[in-house]
């Protein structure tokens, strides 16, 4: 039975002879089906010539070209990145190979040099050459948006090669489980429906980058949600804004490539106390909540935006401090701060929920340890300009200075802050 070669890919063709009419032909990849064949005809074939046929989305029925004696060079450096380029004498022209399935193009290569030799390949009969379809000469569909729920494909899956997917105004409950099967998708949208949970799914994204989910009905996150590989090597921006969420867990801090957290419009309390560890974050949003506070490791962020507008944050104008002693910490404290130091993963699986609990309300000082009970605690105000370019009001009256909250661990720590309450100091 007679078998297809061909290979879907995007191609450049190129003719040598523009350089000498000084002319230039842009650079711009189409989408083509390359295939090796007979050339169909109304009478026999002489000697079972074969011919390399290039199809496009302008050009469906395809341009042959001759292979036997009439293919100068095959260029196959780079074949294993899906790219190769094939040379023919007449016409002058280079046919530039890219976005290739790496196997399939090397398949397609061995066919080729055995036809340059008037050859095919043992036990094998190739077909007539054909036009290509649609489907085989269409680039893929890259982004989808769906703003109705009669835009939703329900009987139909969503195209495997989507990078960008928003879905909006679609009153889902829940996220589509099919949807965690795109494994291109860079770019994903939920905004505007009435979403309450997230799933565990979210580590089946492989190549996600931003995900927006404002104007939902979120009341909480899970903290393992923000422990998966995948977005905490690639998640840039996060949209949580308009929800009703109350705590920010403390493994958002492990997104080491945020650039972009918008939280506004929720019921948050407080702001995490390692959230200085997301040094790559640069526009944080966190309007309209009821923070009363910062704590002291938002500090060592280094933003271009910051909105921190319509808080009720305290009107503290000095530094207040509960004592001027600091004990000596437990055994048990002694053991959090280490695990928490090592950064030790801990859950309810393993540890009983109290200890987890402990665990979960340490205290960073400005010097980079954590501490728990043995610890003494200040408030001062910053002028958040000293941390951000551009600075959005806290209020109407046009402030810019928020009370921060911090703990010190130790007598040196202490001393270092009684010396200048507005420096920033980290033991090395």
């Amino acid at each position: 039975m007679p078998s297809k070669m061909r290979i879907t890919c995007d191609i450049d063709i190129t003719n040598r002879l523009l350089p000498s009419h000084n002319m230039k032909k842009p650079v711009r990849p189409m989408r083509a089906q390359v295939s090796i064949g007979k050339k169909p005809g109304n009478g026999p074939m002489k000697n079972g010539t074969l011919y390399m046929m290039v199809c496009t989305a302008k050009d469906k029925n395809g341009t042959k070209y001759l292979i036997k004696d009439n293919v100068e060079q095959i260029f196959a450096k780079y074949v294993n990145e899906g790219r190769a380029t094939i040379r023919f004498r007449e016409p002058d022209q280079d046919i530039c190979i890219s976005k290739a399935d790496s196997l399939q193009l090397k398949n397609f290569l061995s066919v080729l040099r055995l036809a340059m030799q008037g050859k095919t390949p043992e036990n094998t009969t190739l077909s007539m050459l054909a036009p290509a379809s649609a489907k085989n000469v269409e680039r893929p569909k890259s982004k989808l948006i769906i703003l109705s729920r009669k835009e939703y494909p329900i009987t139909t899956d969503f195209p495997s090669s989507l990078e960008y997917l928003q879905i909006s105004q679609c009153k889902m409950k829940r996220i589509d489980s099919r949807i965690f099967k795109l494994h291109k998708l860079k770019i994903f949208d939920l905004s505007n429906n009435i979403i309450e949970d997230i799933p565990g799914d979210f580590g089946k994204l492989p190549e996600l980058q931003e995900l927006r989910m404002n104007i939902n009905e979120l009341k909480s996150i899970p903290g393992s949600f923000f422990l998966k590989e995948n977005l905490q090597n690639k998640l840039c921006l996060l949209d949580l804004s308009n929800n009703h969420i109350r705590v920010l867990p403390l493994q958002i801090c492990e997104l080491r490539n945020l650039v972009n957290l918008k939280v506004d419009s929720n019921e948050i309390e407080h702001i995490p106390p390692t959230i200085g560890r997301l040094k790559k974050l640069k526009f944080f949003s966190a309007a309209k909540n009821k923070i009363r506070v910062l704590p002291a490791g938002f500090l060592r962020l280094q933003l271009e935006n910051v909105d921190l507008f319509d808080n009720p944050f305290e009107s503290t104008n000095n530094v207040v401090q509960s004592s001027q002693v600091i004990g000596l910490p437990s055994l048990m404290e002694c053991c959090a701060r280490s695990i928490r130091k090592q950064r030790v993963a801990y859950s309810r699986d393993v540890l009983l929920p109290h200890l987890c609990q402990y665990l979960d309300s340490a205290r960073q000082c400005w010097c980079g340890n954590f501490c728990f009970q043995c610890s003494l605690r200040y408030v001062t105000r910053v002028i958040l300009s000293q941390i951000s370019v551009t600075v959005t009001a806290i209020n109407l009256t046009g402030d810019k200075s928020v009370p921060v909250e911090g703990f010190l661990c130790s007598p040196q720590c202490l001393a270092n802050f009684q010396s200048n309450p507005h420096a920033y100091w980290r033991r090395r």
